[in-house]
C-alpha cells in the first residue's frame, strides 16, 4: 500500500479521500494549511505574499521529507507548495480557484504555473473543463465522494411540497437572480428557507426577509437531518452542473430542482428537475408540489445516482487509477457507503 500526503482541504473533500483512502489500507497524512488572509482581495493577498509564504513553509518541509508515493494537493492556489516542494504532485480543482482566480492578477500566473507542474489535474464538476481544456493530457473528472450514510437521516420521500430551501450560497456565481426573484410567489403558498450564508446575505435578508426565513447553515453531519425539514430542495442555477451541496441534497432523498446542463452528463442523466429562470422555477414547483409519484421517483432515483456516481467505492476506485496508472487494482477491503 501507498504512503499519501493530501494537502489542503475544501468542503471536506480531502476528510473524506482520507477517509476512504485509509479504509483501503493505505498510508495517508492529512496535511492542513493555514488561511491566514484566504478572504482577503488580490492586493491584501499580494502584499502579505511573503507572510503566507513562511506560514506554508511547515507543509513543504513535510512534502520534501515525508517520503510520500503520492502528493494530491486541493485549491489550486495551494499548489504553491508542491512547486516549493520540488516533488511530482497531483492538483485538485474545486470551481472557484478556476471562474474566479483566473481574473485575479498575479494568481493567474501562479495557477498555469502549478497546472503545468502537476501531474495529473483533478475537476470536481464538469463545467470546469473549459478552463483547463489546453491541459486535456492530463485532466481526470473526479466527482466529490459523498457519504451517503451520514445523509440517511432524512425522512422518506415527501408527498407534496409545501416547504422549500434555497441550499446555495448567496452568491451571483451561484445564479441567485434566476431563484429570488420568484420567492414572494412561492411564499404565496408554501413555506421558503434560504441559508444566511454569501456575500448577498445582508442585502438578501433586507430584501426578502418578510418572506423568505434565513437560517445560519448547519455543520457537515448535520446536514442529512437539516434537509429531512424541506420537501424540496432549490439549487444553484448558474454552473450548469451539479455541485457539492446538490449532491448532498440528493443523497439525502431529497427531490431537486437546480440549473442543470443536460450536455454535461452524456452517459448517465442526473435525476434532477431542470430550471433556469425565475418563471421556470415556479411553474416547475406548481407542477411537483402535489404529484407524490414523483417526488417519490425523484427521492429514490437521485439517491441511486448519487450512490454509482459518488459513492466511496467509486472515488476509491478513480483515486487509485490516477495514483498509480489505469491498470491500478482496486484495494479489495470494502469501502462504507
Amino acid at each position: 500500500m501507498a504512503r499519501i500526503a493530501l494537502v489542503h482541504d475544501v468542503a471536506g473533500v480531502a476528510a473524506t479521500q482520507a477517509e476512504i483512502l485509509r479504509a483501503a489500507g493505505h498510508d495517508v497524512d492529512h496535511i492542513r494549511m493555514p488561511d491566514f488572509g484566504n478572504r482577503w482581495g488580490w492586493f491584501a493577498k499580494a502584499l502579505t505574499l511573503p507572510v503566507r509564504l513562511l506560514l506554508y513553509l511547515p507543509a513543504v518541509l513535510n512534502l520534501r521529507r515525508g517520503g510520500y508515493d503520492v502528493i494530491h494537493i486541493h485549491w489550486v492556489p495551494r499548489g504553491i507548495v508542491g512547486l516549493l516542494s520540488g516533488k511530482p504532485f497531483l492538483i485538485q480543482a474545486h470551481g472557484s480557484d478556476l471562474h474566479v482566480e483566473i481574473n485575479t492578477p498575479g494568481l493567474f500566473r501562479l495557477n498555469r504555473r502549478v497546472l503545468e507542474q502537476a501531474r495529473t489535474i483533478f475537476y470536481v464538476t464538469p463545467n470546469l473543463e473549459p478552463y483547463i481544456h489546453r491541459f486535456d493530457g492530463k485532466l481526470c473528472y473526479l466527482p466529490n465522494p459523498i457519504n451517503l450514510r451520514a445523509l440517511a437521516d432524512s425522512p422518506r420521500a415527501p408527498k407534496r411540497v409545501r416547504s422549500i430551501v434555497i441550499f446555495m450560497r448567496l452568491d451571483p456565481v451561484k445564479g441567485v437572480h434566476r431563484v429570488f426573484p420568484a420567492v414572494r410567489r412561492l411564499a404565496a403558498t408554501m413555506d421558503v428557507t434560504a441559508l444566511a450564508w454569501g456575500p448577498l446575505t445582508s442585502e438578501f435578508i433586507s430584501r426578502y426577509g418578510d418572506v423568505v426565513r434565513f437560517v445560519e447553515p448547519v455543520p457537515h453531519h448535520q446536514i442529512g437531518r437539516f434537509l429531512g425539514q424541506f420537501d424540496l430542495v432549490v439549487g444553484q442555477m448558474e454552473q450548469g452542473a451539479l455541485g457539492l451541496s446538490e449532491l448532498e441534497a440528493m443523497a439525502a432523498g431529497r427531490p431537486l430542482i437546480s440549473g442543470i446542463d443536460r450536455s454535461m452528463y452524456p452517459g448517465d442523466k442526473p435525476p434532477v428537475v431542470s430550471s433556469h429562470s425565475p418563471d421556470e422555477l415556479v411553474d416547475q414547483i406548481e407542477r411537483l408540489k402535489d404529484d407524490a409519484r414523483r417526488l417519490e421517483n425523484l427521492s429514490r432515483e437521485g439517491r441511486a445516482w448519487v450512490r454509482r456516481n459518488h459513492g466511496y467505492e467509486r472515488h476509491l476506485q478513480l483515486l487509485e487509477a490516477a495514483y498509480f496508472g489505469a491498470a491500478a487494482r482496486v484495494s479489495e477491503m470494502p469501502i462504507a457507503m
